[in-house]
Order: structure tokens, then C-alpha cells, then sequence
């Protein structure tokens, strides 16, 4: 069985770009979900990368391929620039072209938290462990 191709494709022009501004390369590394590990229904893969405001890596669950790359493209605006299947089950390594202030837009947690939400709130929803746990 062949994995599908995902609606995404990398962008073939790697040195002309639409957005001014400094060039942060990010690479996102995909896996399935191991025996025992806590994700959400539905999830097949796993996506982790450095993220440079927060300081720490970034790992999230997802249904597909496909919605991975639609999170970084459109909500992101990140330009998948190289995919690369490894082995394994849903294993890709992905390079996107990104711009630094796009890492400077608030986190989910904070946007959460605006809204009215407490911490704890905030990581039972998000599936994470509650803050001084």
C-alpha cells in the first residue's frame, strides 16, 4: 500500500521568496505514535521541532500528513520547501521556510488564557500536563 501524496507540494524556486524579512529554516520531524504514549483520538503521527520563542520543542498530534502540512502552510504561513519520506511508519522530514515573527504571534496557551481560561483548564483542553504537576 502507498502512502498518499499530500495536497501540499514543496515549492520549486528554493531562492526566490514572496515574504521580506530574515529566513528561519525549521525541520519538522515525523513519527507514528509509540505503545503507551497519550494522543488524541484519531492520531497516526506525531510531528516535533525546535521552536525558537518558546525555547523548547514543539510536539503535536495529527490525523494525517496532510493536516500536518495544511497546520504549518496555511495557519503558519511556513513554505514546505523539502519532504522527505524516512523509514517507518509516518516517518517524514519536513524543511519549511519560515520568517521569525511568525514564531512571535502568541501561543495557543495564551490565546486560551486571554479568553478567559485558567492554566489548568488550558492543559486539560490541550491534553498536557497541568501546570505545577
Amino acid at each position: 500500500m502507498t502512502e498518499p501524496v499530500p495536497a501540499v507540494q514543496t515549492e520549486a524556486e528554493l531562492l526566490a521568496s514572496a515574504r521580506s524579512g530574515r529566513v528561519h529554516w525549521v525541520v519538522v520531524m515525523t513519527r507514528s505514535p509509540r505503545e503507551g504514549e497519550k494522543v488524541t483520538a484519531g492520531a497516526v503521527l506525531l510531528t516535533r521541532f525546535w521552536h525558537p520563542r518558546d525555547h523548547c520543542w514543539s510536539e503535536n498530534a495529527f490525523e494525517s500528513l496532510d493536516h500536518a502540512l495544511r497546520l504549518f502552510v496555511d495557519e503558519s504561513g511556513w513554505v514546505l520547501r523539502q519532504q522527505q519520506a524516512l523509514d517507518g511508519p509516518h516517518a517524514y522530514e519536513l524543511i519549511f521556510e519560515a520568517r521569525r515573527e511568525d514564531f512571535s504571534r502568541p501561543s495557543t496557551e495564551q490565546i486560551l488564557q486571554e479568553v478567559g481560561l485558567t492554566p489548568q483548564d488550558v492543559a486539560k483542553l490541550l491534553n498536557r500536563p497541568k501546570p505545577g504537576s
